[in-house]
């Protein structure tokens, strides 16, 4: 497991360049945190070191996905699994397993449980909010 302390917004985007560089070109990416914890944040940081615009990245709650184009390579894809109900029918209807097992780094926010039947694998990126504001980000293959 790897842990960073983010204090301020720069230790989240250097924390988010770092994460970037450890995950594998095609990872699937579960970011678990409460509301206003930094996942969009951070989702932002790991797509614009992936070569993503970070202009295009933005909180997937209203599309539920996003893909944002890499220059020269696969796509970053964000997802919001808040607004999907648990019915793995739904997730069919999107396309949800094509989109898991497709090329690129699936960012994954308000993941649910069920959501492994579709992957061969994920990592979990936890940000929790310490009193003083700062932040725990943790990584770790799940």
């Amino acid at each position: 497991m790897q842990r960073w302390i983010c204090e301020t917004e720069d230790d989240s985007e250097a924390a988010g360049r770092a994460i970037a560089a450890l995950l594998p070109r095609d990872a699937v990416v579960h970011l678990i945190g409460d509301l206003g914890a930094g996942k969009t944040f951070l989702a932002r940081a790991i797509a614009e070191t992936r070569g993503a615009s970070r202009y295009e990245v933005a909180s997937p709650t209203f599309a539920i996905i996003h893909e944002y184009p890499v220059p020269d390579g696969p796509p970053v894809i964000h997802i919001d699994g808040y607004r999907l109900s648990e019915s793995q029918r739904e997730w069919l209807e999107i396309g949800l397993d094509e989109i898991l097992a497709s090329p690129g780094l699936k960012l994954i926010e308000w993941p649910k449980a069920s959501f492994a039947a579709f992957e061969t694998g994920h990592w979990d990126l936890r940000i929790d909010m310490r009193d003083d504001g700062a932040r725990i980000v943790a990584l770790s293959r799940a």
